[in-house]
């Protein structure tokens, strides 16, 4: 199964490579009077404007960096400020040091500039390099960080171990809107790197602490996928913590982590969520296999 994981990775960075940069097109989505999402290929973008100057939350990948600067330039064309890693993947941090070189500060999480900055060695011992200094993050937290620009109060908050273990939220408090990052995701089975820290339970618990923080007004920018609100939140997280019970309830009864695929457990959601890379099949395995090793 870890040899699957691996395969996903692997997918997924044969996608963003594959993918032709000339044809994206950078839409912004407006979320109020100075927030928007801006899409294109990777993570959805997060952006506030104002007189201060604009603050942005990820940056998708490095060939889009021109793109994305002209769009935002069209929402705004004073400085970009800031720029928020949500977390440490390609998707939404692949143009970091094209920004850096635009003078824009780098803020995230204290392990996602850690494990940016570390050289790794994948499972048939090729080693992958460390980011470029110019990539990382030179402002970075533990818990949380405020930031006050353009008339909003800005919380980025880190919690438990999810996606990834450094990842953040990142609430415009006063307009009442979240920048999600990858712990909410609208395209299907949500990927969990657990390579990079990853745990299900970490993930769900993550959800509640922020589905408490919302309202029905709350607007969501999902890390992919398009503008949500807390039902969707609440969905997605009932359907995961739905999925995890049923996967410990069959080990605690004395199946297999390899006979866990073939239960059902996720034949109700795979007409909504199947259609995404990650199959249900294959999602139940994972989970089966960090429940199995007692990560929380």
């Amino acid at each position: 199964m870890r040899f699957l994981l691996f395969v996903f990775c692997q997918l997924r960075l044969v996608i963003a490579y594959a993918q032709n940069y000339d044809t994206v097109q950078i839409r912004p989505v407006r979320v109020t009077e100075n927030i928007f999402m801006l899409k294109g290929a990777g993570g959805n973008i997060g952006i506030l404007t104002g007189e201060n100057g604009t603050l942005m939350i990820d940056d998708q990948f490095a060939p889009l960096s021109n793109k994305i600067n002209g769009a935002i330039k069209t929402l705004s064309p004073g400085d970009i400020r800031f720029l928020i890693n949500t977390h440490l993947h390609g998707d939404h941090t692949g143009g970091n040091e094209n920004f850096e070189k635009m003078h824009v500060t780098i803020v995230a999480h204290d392990q996602v500039r850690e494990r940016m900055a570390a050289e790794k060695t994948d499972k048939d011992n090729k080693v992958i390099p460390a980011r470029k200094k110019e990539a990382l993050p030179v402002v970075t937290f533990k818990d949380k960080l405020s930031l006050h620009l353009n008339n909003e109060d800005i919380e980025l908050i880190h919690v438990d171990r999810a996606h990834t273990d450094g990842d953040i939220g990142v609430y415009f408090k006063k307009a009442n809107v979240f920048h999600m990052g990858d712990m909410f995701v609208t395209y299907g089975y949500p990927f969990i790197d657990f390579s990079n820290g990853g745990s299900i339970n970490g993930f769900i618990a993550s959800l509640d602490k922020f589905l408490v923080m919302m309202d029905a007004n709350t607007k969501i920018i999902p890390g992919h996928g398009e503008l949500s609100s807390k039902s969707d939140v609440q969905k997605f997280r009932d359907r995961l913590a739905s999925i995890r019970d049923q996967v410990a309830g069959a080990l605690k009864k004395g199946k297999k982590v390899e006979e866990i695929a073939s239960l059902g457990i996720t034949d109700p959601y795979d007409a909504e969520w199947g259609k995404g890379f990650l199959k249900g099949k294959d999602f139940v395995v994972m989970i089966a296999e960090d429940l199995a090793k007692g990560n929380k």
